[in-house]
């Protein structure tokens, strides 16, 4: 009997008006090949319809590629990506949605987020100008990456933000009170890095993890993503890879046991 893999396992997280499974899919390296094409077709086949991607990303490759692949998406996929990375200027950041539109060959961009904040530019006008764009209808539902507390109430108070994408993960507890602020408002929190990620976090990871990985039989990566997962319901990982073989290995974490004693040896 073949081995049931799939990103369902995880559960489901409801962000906006949008369903999807608890595991998505970071396409910081993803380009317009082949590979990247059969990778981007297997997660759809194995439930991932929840796909991270920035204007910024391989260049623009990774949502050309994106589109190469998939499109036209259907109703269950949600495609999000991201503008402002490098300044929140309005002609700027509307030139940079309407690339994004066209490389994604979408109308509507279903989820467009703020890669970074400006500070050379008022937060509230940033807001103002996302909420302009959708109330255009050129993106569906706003989200926040890199913020703080302050910056998301700031936000709150312009437009309803239904994501914030922030680096977390077992290692890497920087946002622990924001976490908790998004848990409480049903804001669904998306970690970059679930992994780990530069300045050797990775490596800082698969050491806090490696004694339970080793005791559960399971890979360093399945230990850190279930943590996520059991952390908090509303935190949606996006674990990013190059590898059909990896990424079935990622979404094997949901079905991974992990047990109350050995979440709070990870978390404390």
């Amino acid at each position: 009997m073949s081995e049931t893999i799939s990103a369902a396992q995880a559960g489901t997280i409801s962000i906006g008006d949008f369903t999807v499974n608890r595991i998505g899919l970071g396409t910081n390296r993803i380009t317009n090949t082949p590979d990247a094409h059969i990778l981007l077709k297997r997660a759809l086949e194995l439930g991932t319809n929840f796909i991270d991607t920035a204007y910024i990303y391989a260049d623009g490759e990774s949502e050309k590629g994106i589109a190469s692949a998939l499109a036209p998406y259907g109703n269950s996929l949600l495609v999000a990506t991201k503008g402002g990375a490098n300044g929140n200027d309005p002609q700027q950041l509307r030139g940079e949605l309407e690339e994004s539109l066209k490389r994604l060959q979408v109308d509507q961009i279903d989820l467009y987020q703020l890669h970074r904040v400006d500070a050379n530019i008022p937060l509230e006008e940033t807001i103002q100008l996302l909420k302009s764009f959708q109330d255009e209808g050129l993106i569906k539902h706003i989200g926040l990456s890199e913020v703080t507390i302050e910056q998301l109430q700031v936000a709150l108070k312009i437009a309803p933000i239904v994501s914030v994408q922030n680096e977390y993960n077992v290692f890497n507890r920087k946002y622990e009170d924001l976490v908790n602020f998004c848990t409480e408002n049903q804001i669904v929190f998306i970690p970059w890095f679930p992994l780990g990620g530069l300045f050797g976090d990775t490596a800082k990871v698969e050491e806090r993890v490696a004694d339970i990985a080793r005791k559960l039989n399971a890979t360093t990566q399945q230990v850190a993503l279930k943590w996520l997962l059991k952390r908090s319901p509303i935190i949606l990982p996006i674990p990013g890879t190059l590898s059909p073989a990896h990424l079935e290995d990622n979404l094997r974490a949901a079905t991974l046991e992990l047990s109350e004693e050995d979440f709070a040896a990870l978390t404390n």
